[in-house]
């Protein structure tokens, strides 16, 4: 017997098979001519809109400004400065009224300079509020020229505004510039070196310890490494910058209570600038 394995036909199938013929091209798909056309208009209309959110839309209009740190001023004209700088245009179609475009560097200069603080900032407070914080320059001395009185600063500072109080006159120590020019500069500084200011200072906290010695004034002139010191009911007596202030009061004080004892009043001038050789005018014998 002969085994004769059985074959079982299968069926072709026809559908399964990728009859892909190279000499038949598919159709291509149409494409809309307009499709970029409007992903083109799609993506300027946003960018548009983004350009007109930030710099344009009401959301960022500034409508209020708030102005700390004064004690001395009103903040109505400060506030008036930072308006007047909303007014102005950025570019063609925009204003600093919006937040973003509103230039903080241009009013802080305009203020610190025209009311001579000593410092000042602007700070953005989202989404329609600007604070100006300003630093006022503290008093330190008063300051006359002529008829003229000034507030000045520690650092030789002049602030013109407010008027100098008769009150303050007897509070702070008086420095009057008796040269025939003025020593205000343009920057609204007291033309003065730092060494005679020092001294001024130092010489005005001395004295500030003996009652027997009220000051009157300090007095700068034209006059070489000297300060002079006008004393209530008492005569002037010249200083040399270049000696310390405890050496030279020492000695007006010894002159004082040893040789003009009671004759302070009918005293013209002290001269202390020749170390222990004292000028005296009228000489009290």
């Amino acid at each position: 017997m002969v085994f004769r394995p059985s074959y079982k036909r299968i069926k072709k199938d026809y559908q399964r098979k990728n009859l892909h013929n190279p000499f038949f091209h598919k159709k291509a798909k149409a494409v809309n001519p307009y499709r970029w056309k409007w992903i083109l208009a799609a993506i300027v209309l946003a960018v548009l809109f983004m350009v007109w959110f930030i710099f344009a839309a009401p959301l960022w209009r500034i409508k209020e400004v708030k102005v700390t740190g004064l004690t001395r001023l009103s903040s109505v004209e400060l506030e008036s400065l930072v308006w007047n700088e909303t007014n102005n245009r950025r570019g063609l179609f925009f204003h600093e009224s919006n937040l973003f475009l509103f230039r903080r560097d241009a009013v802080i200069k305009n203020i610190v300079a025209t009311y001579n603080f000593s410092g000042a900032e602007i700070t953005k407070k989202w989404p329609h509020t600007l604070e100006l914080k300003v630093i006022e320059r503290p008093y330190a001395f008063i300051f006359q020229e002529g008829n003229a009185y000034y507030y000045a600063s520690a650092d030789a500072f002049i602030i013109k505004e407010p008027a100098v109080s008769e009150e303050d006159k007897k509070k702070y120590f008086l420095l009057e510039n008796k040269n025939p020019e003025t020593l205000v500069t343009a920057s609204e500084k007291i033309d003065i070196k730092s060494d005679y200011l020092s001294f001024i200072f130092d010489l005005n906290q001395r004295l500030a310890a003996y009652p027997e010695l009220p000051v009157e004034r300090f007095i700068i002139d034209q006059e070489f490494n000297t300060v002079k010191v006008k004393f209530v009911s008492g005569p002037v007596v010249f200083f040399k910058i270049q000696e310390g202030t405890d050496v030279q009061v020492n000695r007006l004080l010894l002159v004082k209570r040893e040789k003009i004892k009671d004759n302070f009043s009918k005293t013209n001038y002290i001269d202390l600038r020749y170390g222990d050789k004292i000028f005296i005018n009228p000489d009290f014998n």
